[in-house]
């Protein structure tokens, strides 16, 4: 009993060992491999960014893209290339690329204020600000909290 133990606890680390080697999967691609969502949106949002680097991510539980532009930009997209997060530090997120309620509530409370990242995660949206602050939205679209 106990060797039969010994022996499936082993190939259940191995097959761990395996799992998590592969999840942790990603290679450079070409631009034009990634979604086709994820092309019009650096044509349209970012046309005129050189892009330095575009991988593909191949996760334990999601598929993703990463695309880092030359000025230092990064965008994350999900496996359909809708964006996930764009970290603009060095530049602003483009403003149409803000969900409406989102863009509206900054106009409203932080009025020209850039924004510098925003990251959808989980039914949450969490967008940082220049000048530090950071506000949190569910997926209504109401602030759950404020970071100054």
């Amino acid at each position: 009993m106990k060797t039969n133990f010994k022996k499936l606890f082993l190939a259940l680390v191995c097959f761990c060992t395996v799992q998590f080697a592969v999840a942790d999967n990603e290679r450079p691609i070409t631009v034009k491999q990634l979604p086709a969502a994820a092309q019009q949106i650096l044509n349209k949002h970012f046309a005129g960014q050189k892009v330095s680097l575009a991988k593909y991510e191949n996760g334990l539980i999601e598929k993703s893209y990463d695309v880092i532009l030359a000025n230092g930009n990064k965008i994350e997209f999900d496996r359909s290339g809708a964006w996930k997060t764009l970290d603009c530090k060095y530049t602003s997120v483009p403003k149409a690329l803000l969900p409406r309620p989102i863009a509206n509530y900054i106009n409203q409370h932080h009025q020209g204020a850039a924004v510098k990242e925003i990251e959808k995660e989980h039914g949450r949206y969490e967008v940082k600000l220049e000048g530090g602050v950071e506000l949190t939205f569910n997926s209504n679209f109401k602030v759950l909290d404020i970071d100054f």
